[in-house]
């Protein structure tokens, strides 16, 4: 799981990153209003896109792989669990 500051983010254009707060006509309508770009969708689902865009970028602050060892964490010996001297 991750934290996405939610701030901004039913403001901000999923198709071009545009933010303004006039982009949201209304509580369900997203506008763009960026010259040239003129994207539509409900508001909830751009926002939606923001936050799983965010998220994608989002990497652990142990640099973790998923499905290994992080490769910035000291090597430990798995029968003690202490760094190796």
């Amino acid at each position: 799981m991750v934290q996405v500051n939610p701030a901004y983010t039913s403001q901000r254009c999923s198709a071009c990153g545009f933010v303004t707060e006039g982009n949201r006509a209304s509580q369900a309508v997203f506008r763009c209003k960026a010259a040239g770009c003129g994207h539509t969708a409900h508001a909830d689902v751009n926002a939606a896109i923001n936050v799983k865009h965010v998220a994608g970028h989002a990497v652990s602050a142990c640099g973790d792989l998923g499905n290994s060892r992080s490769v910035k964490q000291e090597p430990v010996s798995r029968g003690t669990g202490r760094t190796p001297s």
